[in-house]
C-alpha cells in the first residue's frame, strides 16, 4: 500500500472523492495511489495542503 493510499484511507476518502477535491481526473490520483506514478515533492506539497499533513507522508522513499 502506498503512502498515498494510506492516508487517503485514515482521512476517508476514495480515490474519486480525492481527485474531486483536488480538481483532477480520477485516473491521475488512481496512478499516485497504485504506486504507477511517483509522487514528486510539488505534488506532493498540493495534496498535503488538501489533506492536511505534512508532504513527506505521502512521498514514497527511495
Amino acid at each position: 500500500m502506498t503512502k498515498l493510499r494510506r492516508v487517503l484511507r485514515e482521512k476517508g476518502y476514495t480515490g474519486k472523492t480525492f481527485a474531486e477535491a483536488c480538481g483532477v481526473g480520477r485516473s491521475i490520483i488512481y496512478k499516485y495511489m497504485c504506486g504507477n506514478r511517483p509522487v514528486s515533492r510539488k505534488i506532493a506539497e498540493r495534496f498535503a495542503a488538501i489533506l492536511k499533513v505534512a508532504p513527506e507522508e505521502l512521498m514514497e522513499e527511495c
